[in-house]
């Protein structure tokens, strides 16, 4: 779990995590940069994301099973270059609550397969937490 405030009303941080230009300026984490999104923010529409990384591409795909305006995004989160036989569908919620002026943001990511994945994962969601923070503060 990660928990971070953002100078920021709740309505453009929660819009930015349903908006492709604005996850294709703060979802880059750790990679070079992100080739590719969509996003088709409905319950039950898909999102991807495609980075470039220093090993290629890598490519992210999941299907929104909970959006709640201005509260709650709950979606599937699995990479295209996993195998097959060994995927794991990992779930990603959002919780978005106002805090003063501010937006307060629980990132929960369960259901990951092992500890490295875990780890990477939250050095992943931390950098992009650091992004999000710059993109609203530029916006």
């Amino acid at each position: 779990m990660l928990r971070r405030t953002f100078d920021a009303p709740v309505e453009r941080v929660f819009a930015a995590w349903l908006s492709p230009d604005a996850v294709r300026a703060f979802m880059v984490g750790d990679a070079k940069a992100v080739l590719d999104a969509s996003v088709d923010a409905r319950v039950g529409g898909a999102y991807h994301l495609t980075w470039d990384t220093d090993d290629g591409p890598m490519t992210v795909r999941g299907v929104y099973r909970e959006i709640v305006e201005n509260r709650r995004i709950v979606c599937t989160w699995v990479f295209d270059e996993d195998d097959p036989a060994d995927v794991v569908e990992s779930l990603l919620t959002l919780e978005f609550a106002p805090r003063g002026e501010g937006t307060e943001l629980v990132l929960t990511h369960t259901n990951l397969r092992h500890e490295e994945s875990r780890d990477g994962h939250a050095t992943g969601w931390q950098s992009i937490f650091d992004k999000l923070a710059a993109f609203i503060a530029s916006d």
